[in-house]
C-alpha cells in the first residue's frame, strides 16, 4: 500500500491513531504498583517503583508516536518516515520527546518524567546505604505523585493531539480519494 493512501485511512479511522498497545494491561499493571506500595514492603516499594517507572515510559513513547503522526499529518503529501527505536531508555526515550515538535504542556511532562527518573536512579543505587525503610516510604510516595501528575499531564496531551487528529481528518483530508492513490 502507498504511503499516501496509508496515511490517509489511518487518519479516516480513529481506531488507527497512535494508541497503548495493551490498554488493559497497563491500567492492571497501575493498579498491581498501586497494591505492592500500599503492602509497605521493600518489595512492594521496589515493584511500585519499577511499575511506574515503565508506564510512564509508555507514556512518552506514545507521546512521541503521536508527534510523530502529527508532522506527517501536517507535510502531507511529502513523505515523512520515522524509524523506530526499539531499545532505548527512558533518558533517550525523554530526549527524544525534547527534541520533537512543540505541543502545550511538553516541558511540564519532561520535567516530570526526568524527577521521576532521578527519583529511580537515587533509590535503586542508595538502597543499600540506607538505615530504615522509613526515608524509602517517602521517596516511593513522592514518585506517586509524580507519576500521577505526569499522568494527568500525559492524558491532557494525548487527548490535544487527538482533537488534532480529528481536525486533520474534517479540514485537510476530507478531500483526498483514497483510490486516486493506488
Amino acid at each position: 500500500m502507498s504511503y499516501a493512501r496509508n496515511l490517509i485511512i489511518t487518519v479516516r479511522d480513529s481506531d488507527k491513531w497512535p494508541y497503548f498497545d495493551r490498554p488493559d494491561f497497563l491500567e492492571e499493571l497501575d493498579e498491581i504498583a498501586n497494591e505492592a506500595l500500599s503492602k509497605k514492603t521493600v518489595e512492594g516499594y521496589l515493584a511500585s517503583l519499577l511499575i511506574f517507572h515503565q508506564l510512564s515510559e509508555e507514556c512518552v513513547r506514545l507521546l512521541l508516536k503521536d508527534a510523530q503522526f502529527f508532522i506527517q499529518l501536517s507535510v502531507f503529501p511529502t513523505e515523512m518516515y520515522f524509524p523506530e527505536k526499539k531499545n532505548l531508555m527512558f533518558g533517550q526515550l525523554i530526549e527524544e520527546l525534547k527534541s520533537t515538535i512543540s505541543f502545550e504542556k511538553k516541558n511540564e511532562f519532561i520535567e516530570k518524567c526526568m524527577s521521576l527518573n532521578k527519583d529511580r536512579i537515587d533509590i535503586v543505587h542508595r538502597l543499600t546505604k540506607r538505615n530504615s525503610l522509613t526515608d524509602l516510604e517517602d521517596q516511593l510516595l513522592k514518585v506517586e505523585k509524580l507519576y500521577d501528575e505526569l499522568y494527568v499531564l500525559f492524558e491532557d496531551i494525548h487527548d490535544w493531539f487527538r482533537v488534532c487528529f480529528k481536525d486533520f481528518k474534517k479540514d485537510s483530508f476530507i478531500d483526498y480519494s483514497i483510490d486516486e492513490f493506488e
